[in-house]
């Protein structure tokens, strides 16, 4: 069929140079040109090596942006395929409108066809975003304001194809494109995309690959704790003390260990937190090491830190980082465990029951903002990455910090011993870092009690002075 809406058979004895006619033609009609002298050629065989070709497109596309180290996710078939049986109908239903039945495969043949191309072009769009080499106003939601452009791309230069390729035999011109965008479009649309290629630690599918928790890790995580607890140092009178306990509850990520592990060795250098910090982290690779974090352990660990400590005189400074939602709950998983999600209020009981008094808590996820009105009174100072509305960044495996911890922790924190003076400086510092990746703002937030202020400024006085003396 010619693509200036003649019906006339074309013979090819080439199956090869048909099938990159019709990836011309698709080519062609992407970018909203009328290639006369390319015709689409018609058939079940060239139906499906259009699929084909569709499939190979968006796996070689996934495998671009996510590299050798992944996996193939033969469970997003049914999303990359869903477009294949609704450009089928439209295709029957156009034909039955038009009364022609070569139109049949015509329209899914020049859907999917279009389709391959704007399948590149958002791949391209996305590295050169990664890569810094694009940064707009329409590109600061990420992949899925990606995905809305080039799906508006898709359907506009599929609507006027078909206008062009098909003239229908009545007054209604524009019936066959409405039959398309309502029978293809519309649902797709509706349809989470998947990758085909993923990478081997993404959130959503972490679950079924992660290395679960093996049983002798699992019968010694009492033990594990116990004897994390039994090293902590007592307080020292007369001593503004600092305890440190950091919480990564969520094992399928690389980051989120790497971060607690990193900001206890510098706050065991630069805040004599040594003898007196524990660290609950979940991950496989640590299991043997270190206690999981869940709820139960974080409870028991700040019921111990509370029996430690001079509670009128000692402050305890709470890291946690994880995944968070909208509802404002932190992620805590480890593949083949049911764990329970914590919300601030969690957060809230679980140090007034352990009779902390004096307070830094640290929450580093998406929407933290959300934690503040829960946690705060006179003698907490509360930070958060985000605010209660906006997502946080920095969560990939390839990181060792989230966004905001490096900047408030590896940067702000080893030029001032000012927890307070550091948040200033982390917050521009992830400012300008969004703005430079063209992220929406995540707007981290801080609390800072009144008593607790003062209560932080002795302790930024007496770690100064060991600093000035010890030079």
């Amino acid at each position: 069929m010619d693509l200036d809406g003649s019906t006339d058979a074309v013979p090819v004895s080439n199956p090869v140079k048909a099938w990159l006619h019709n990836l011309a033609a698709g080519v062609r009609l992407a970018f909203f040109l009328r290639p006369t002298a390319v015709q689409f050629h018609v058939s079940v065989n060239h139906f499906l090596a259009v699929v084909a070709s569709s499939l190979v497109a968006s796996l070689a596309s996934s495998f671009a942006l996510v590299g050798p180290d992944g996996i193939l996710n033969l469970e997003a078939l049914p999303s990359e395929t869903f477009w294949v049986p609704l450009s089928l109908l439209s295709g029957y239903l156009v034909a039955r409108l038009v009364q022609d039945p070569r139109h049949v495969l015509l329209v899914p043949i020049a859907v999917g066809s279009i389709g391959i191309p704007l399948t590149i072009a958002s791949t391209l769009i996305w590295v050169a975003v990664e890569q810094r080499w694009l940064a707009s106003p329409a590109m600061t939601v990420g992949a899925l304001g990606i995905y809305q452009l080039v799906f508006a791309w898709w359907v506009l230069a599929t609507l006027v194809a078909i206008r062009r390729l098909i003239v229908p035999t009545n007054s209604r011109p524009a019936a066959p494109a409405a039959l398309v965008a309502l029978v293809v479009f519309l649902p797709a649309y509706f349809l989470p995309s998947e990758p085909l290629w993923e990478p081997l630690f993404e959130p959503e599918a972490a679950g079924r690959r992660q290395q679960p928790l093996s049983e002798s890790a699992l019968y010694a995580q009492l033990e594990l704790l116990q004897e994390a607890v039994q090293r902590l140092e007592p307080e020292r009178a007369g001593v503004v003390d600092l305890y440190f306990v950091g919480f990564a509850p969520y094992a399928s990520q690389d980051v989120f260990m790497k971060e607690t592990l990193s900001i206890g060795k510098l706050l065991d250098e630069r805040f004599d937190t040594a003898g007196r910090s524990i660290m609950l982290i979940s991950h496989a690779g640590l299991a043997d090491k270190f206690p999981i974090a869940t709820l139960t352990s974080l409870r028991e660990t700040l019921d111990a830190v509370g029996e430690r400590i001079n509670p009128e005189e000692d402050v305890v400074l709470l890291h946690v980082t994880s995944h968070g939602s909208e509802a404002h709950e932190l992620s805590v998983e480890f593949h083949g465990l049911e764990l329970q999600g914590i919300r601030a209020t969690d957060l809230r009981a679980a140090l007034d029951d352990a009779g902390i008094k004096w307070r830094v808590v640290v929450v580093s996820a998406c929407y933290s903002g959300g934690f503040i009105d829960a946690l705060k009174d006179e003698h907490t100072m509360v930070v958060t990455a985000s605010d209660a509305k906006h997502t946080s960044f920095g969560c990939g495996n390839d990181f060792d910090f989230t966004y905001f911890s490096k900047a408030y922790y590896d940067e702000a924190l080893r030029k001032t011993h000012s927890f307070e003076a550091a948040f200033v400086l982390a917050k521009e510092s992830v400012r300008r870092r969004e703005q430079k990746e063209g992220l929406e703002a995540s707007n981290p937030q801080i609390y800072m009690g009144v008593a607790v202020k003062k209560k932080l400024a002795k302790l930024e006085q007496r770690l100064a002075k060991g600093e000035a003396s010890a030079k």
